[in-house]
Order: structure tokens, then C-alpha cells, then sequence
């Protein structure tokens, strides 16, 4: 069986390649994705006659920004998309030729991630996560709902929560349950703030975050906040949203299918589903994180990289890593092939790449981010300021990092 799927690889064989070494740059993963790269590697290895060795880097963007200024960076490493903008802007990765890595079997979404101010591609998405809507349909069913009672859209939520809320009081006492919990970070409601090609960023990469359509966008949040019925985890005694709801704090949240492994193994007595991503303004949107593989532009061993990308983003590739590490294919002939569809709550998640945008905001996104959380808690939170005066002052506090 190992033989016939290396050979519906394709590759190149291992001519040429016999006795190189190609070097690989990643992080550490838990227990599963360690297994499903050692399983790349050895069918890597077998195709080639190569030998793969990976870099493990444990402060990623610092220490692969290092190695590359040193010259001494990997062959090919992990491209997280939020971190894209900024080597694209230096000049390190090598364009790759979209026929020759097969870019149109992906999805469309996780293409445009990596295509870079050139407009060429320099990364191939391994796999993804995307938000989607989660709710507890034990708790749905001892107040009176069901899921067809879940609004589909944020403004209608606005609504509903308080009446749930109520009814979570009358079933599980005053405070017990919290109809439902959010994360005000920018990398969780980016599309909501971008609502109708709002852009937050200039074409320098600087912030464009005080406008009033940013700042009109950004009111769901006031109203969800003013319900009473929506809280960040940590205010109910969780570290996160899973957390929350897996211990029955919460009844609802919106999160990324990392969570679904969780779940299922440390609460399996909870028992939910997974739901489309309610519209704003009439349109659908969620989050969509990836990482991507990317070629060192001043690697000796180019044909070779380019091997290992075709080979762990192919479908064989793909599909050894995702069964292994449980994660979700960049591409639909992978998701078919490992049946994705069987299980309904993943497909799910599956669905939101449509609609998802990428956790990407230019090369000063951790600057504008952090400083957009450290003013938006205060005027949502804690109403020691305005919103308007929120986003005032993370846009002049991001300006001042960056130097404009």
C-alpha cells in the first residue's frame, strides 16, 4: 500500500535527489501532528531518496526572522498567513508557479492568502481552521429550543440572547449559565469589522482603523455587550471559550474547529452541533487561519523544495497529515478522499472557507491588533471610555510603534 501511494505522488522520482538533505522549518505540535510528520518525512524520503530533517523552532516568527537574516534559514518552512505580509514585504520567499503546484485544486480563499503585492504565489496552505457556530443543544432542549430557534444572523442575536438568557436562569439558577461568550480580539472579528469591503489598513500597511465605517461596524459588539447575556470567558470563570462550554458556563460561542478534538475528547458527555456563521448586514462571514508552506528564495536546493511542497500539499500528502494530525484539507479532492462529509460538524467548518476571510492584516497586524484590544475592552468592558475614543487611540498608539 506504501508503494502504490508514493507512486500516485508524482513527484519527479528521486533523480537528482539521492543523498541531498532538505531542511524544513516548523513548530512543535502535540502528540498527533508529530506523528502525521514523521509520516511525511518517511514517505518523502522514499519518493526522493532524500534525507528531511526537521527545524523545530519554539518562538517561530522571532527565531525564523533571525535565521533568515543570518542566512541560515530552512529550505522550505511554515508560513503562517497573519505573518505572510511581512516577509512578503523583505523579499524572502520564491514565487511558486501555480500550474506546477496544481493551486487551482485549492480553495480559492486559501490561495489568495499567500499571493503577495506581485501578485505571485509564495505559499501553499497545509490545512485550515475557521470559525463556525457552536451551540449546546442539551441546554437549547431543557429551555424550550432547538437549534431551528438559533438566529441567523448577529442582529437578530441581539434579540434572542436576552429571552435565552432568561430561560438559562429559570433552569440552571441566576448566573449559572451564560447564554453565550465572545473574544473581542481583532483576529476573531476582522470580517465583521471589514463588513462591506471596509479595508483597516492602508496600501503602506499603516492602520486605517478611525473611520466611521469601521467604528459603525463595530457597534454589533456594543449591542451584544448591552444584552447582558454575552460574556468573555474570563468573566465567567473560564480561561476560554472552549473551557467555558465544554464545563456548561456557556451555552453558545462561535470558535474555531481546534476546539471540535477538544470537546470530544475532555467533554464527551457534552453534546452540541456546529452551525453556519450568522450573516451582518446580510452577508455571511467568518475567520479563516492557515499556514502555509513557503520556499527560502535563497535556497541551494530549489527543485527539491519544490518537491516537498508538492508532495505534503498533494492529495496523498495532504491526506496522510490531516487524518494524522486531525485537521481540516486545503482542498476539496482531499476532504472527499478522507470523507470529511461523514461527519457533519466538521463538514461544517469545512463550508465556512466560502466565506471565511484570512487572519491577515499587513505587516504591522500584531501592532494593530494589540493596541485595538487594549482600548476596545476598556470602552466594551469596562466603559471607562467611548468607542469612538477606543479606536481613536489604538489608531494613534499603533501609529506611534510603527514610527508614522
Amino acid at each position: 500500500m506504501l508503494v502504490v501511494t508514493l507512486a500516485a505522488c508524482g513527484g519527479g522520482g528521486s533523480d537528482g535527489h539521492a543523498g541531498k538533505e532538505l531542511i524544513v522549518g516548523i513548530w512543535g505540535g502535540n502528540d498527533a501532528e508529530t506523528a502525521g510528520m514523521e509520516q511525511l518525512k518517511a514517505g518523502f524520503e522514499e519518493l526522493t531518496g532524500a534525507t528531511l530533517t526537521y527545524r523545530v523552532y519554539t518562538e517561530y516568527n522571532q527565531q525564523i526572522q533571525a535565521d533568515l537574516i543570518a542566512g541560515t534559514a530552512p529550505d522550505v518552512f511554515y508560513v503562517d498567513v497573519n505573518f505572510f505580509p511581512f516577509l512578503d514585504s523583505i523579499g524572502v520567499l520564491e514565487p511558486l508557479d501555480r500550474a506546477a503546484v496544481g493551486a487551482d485544486a485549492f480553495f480559492p480563499n486559501l490561495i489568495n492568502g499567500f499571493v503577495g503585492n506581485s501578485g505571485n504565489l509564495y505559499a501553499l496552505a497545509k490545512d485550515f481552521s475557521t470559525l463556525a457556530l457552536y451551540v449546546n443543544t442539551d441546554m437549547l432542549n431543557d429551555t424550550g429550543f432547538s437549534t431551528s430557534d438559533i438566529p441567523t444572523s448577529w442582529e437578530d442575536f441581539v434579540t434572542f440572547l436576552p429571552g435565552f438568557q432568561a430561560k438559562l436562569d429559570e433552569v440552571y439558577g441566576a448566573g449559572s449559565v451564560s447564554a453565550m461568550t465572545y473574544n473581542l480580539e481583532m483576529a476573531r472579528n476582522l470580517h465583521l469589522l471589514s463588513n462591506g469591503g471596509v479595508n483597516l489598513i492602508n496600501a503602506d500597511g499603516t492602520p486605517n482603523i478611525n473611520t466611521p465605517a469601521v467604528i459603525n461596524n463595530f457597534n454589533i459588539y456594543t449591542q451584544l455587550a448591552a444584552t447582558g447575556a454575552i460574556h468573555r470567558p474570563g468573566d465567567i470563570g473560564a480561561g476560554w471559550n472552549g473551557e467555558a462550554f465544554g464545563t456548561g458556563r456557556t451555552a453558545i460561542m462561535d470558535e474555531g474547529n481546534w476546539v471540535y478534538g477538544f470537546l470530544n475528547q475532555n467533554f464527551s458527555e457534552i453534546n452540541f452541533q456546529v452551525l453556519n456563521m450568522p450573516s451582518y448586514k446580510g452577508t455571511v462571514s467568518s475567520m479563516l487561519f492557515t499556514v502555509g508552506y513557503g520556499m527560502n528564495a535563497s535556497t541551494n536546493h530549489k527543485d527539491l523544495a519544490l518537491e516537498w511542497i508538492k508532495y505534503a500539499t498533494g492529495v496523498d500528502g495532504m491526506a496522510t497529515w490531516c487524518q494524522a494530525a486531525g485537521v481540516l484539507p486545503s482542498r476539496q479532492d482531499v476532504a472527499d478522499k478522507i470523507n470529511v462529509a461523514a461527519d457533519p460538524n466538521l463538514q461544517m467548518h469545512l463550508q465556512q472557507v466560502q466565506h471565511a476571510m484570512p487572519w491577515e492584516l499587513g505587516q504591522y497586524a500584531s501592532i494593530i491588533s494589540d493596541q485595538y484590544m487594549n482600548f476596545i475592552v476598556e470602552a466594551v468592558i469596562n466603559g471607562s471610555i467611548s468607542v469612538e475614543d477606543a479606536f481613536r487611540q489604538a489608531q494613534e498608539q499603533s501609529m506611534l510603534q510603527i514610527g508614522g
